[in-house]
């Protein structure tokens, strides 16, 4: 059972469905399944690409990335995009050929959007609500570190189902709790099991998981204020199947 969001703090609102700060080690916040909320505390300047690059050795990106199959000219949602840590690398990956959907934004990135400062200006695209996405229209889905704030993914996966084309790809990142079931939000971590089995109920296809953010020195108690990135996290893939065999 996940524990209701009612108990955690409210950061800022911008439109529609439940939103973190993607990459930004926000503090815990409140998310209701209606809100697109962001708490990106530590970014209140705009922040820009040169400050982010430490990060990179911890977040793994680029792993990350190729693990769910971003190519160049490919349209990515990246929810949770928060300053856009994710964004800018996604935008740099698939080219000025591609699109990147950015969802639950802050206003740093909005900031970045508007002084043409991510890698390509032209293909970034925020949007309020994954309910604005293109049918049939996104290649692949990030949810980098944002999936436990939904109390209620039901309106997540529908959105998900109706952008994503047959056969795209979902990449979830969370932090483990140290069982394989389970949703804690004083700690913001979720059981491996737990995150299967809410996507692959809601009908899409597991893929592969892998162990490339495994951290063993993480005992799986804390928060890791400011160092999420560097805890052990799940990375997981999952696929849109095809309609006619999900009868859909």
């Amino acid at each position: 059972m996940r524990t209701p969001l009612s108990l955690l703090v409210l950061g800022l609102t911008f439109g529609a469905l439940a939103c973190g700060g993607s990459e930004t080690d926000e503090g815990p916040s409140e998310a209701a399944p209606d809100t697109v909320e962001t708490a990106d505390h530590d970014h209140e300047e705009i922040p820009d690409r040169s400050a982010e690059v430490a990060r990179d050795e911890g977040s793994r990106p680029q792993v990350v990335m190729d693990f769910v199959g971003v190519e160049p000219g490919d349209r990515v949602v990246d929810v949770f995009a928060g300053s856009g840590y994710y964004t800018w690398l996604l935008s740099e990956r698939v080219g000025p050929d591609g699109r990147v959907y950015a969802q639950g934004y802050s206003p740093g990135l909005m900031a970045r959007v508007a002084r043409g400062d991510l890698a390509e200006a032209t293909n970034v695209t925020l949007v309020d609500s994954l309910s604005d996405l293109p049918a049939d229209g996104v290649d692949h889905v990030l949810i980098i570190r944002g999936y436990h704030l939904f109390e209620d993914p039901a309106g997540l996966f529908e959105a998900l189902h109706r952008a994503l084309v047959p056969g795209g790809t979902i990449g979830v990142v969370e932090l483990r709790l140290g069982a394989d079931h389970g949703h804690d939000m004083e700690t913001h971590r979720m059981g491996d099991r737990t995150v299967i089995d809410e996507f692959t109920s809601a009908g899409f296809e597991l893929v592969e998981s892998s162990d490339a953010l495994r951290n063993p020195e993480d005992d799986h108690t804390g928060f890791w204020e400011g160092r999420r990135h560097l805890a052990d996290r799940m990375l997981l893939k999952f696929a849109e199947p095809d309609r006619d065999s999900a009868g859909r």
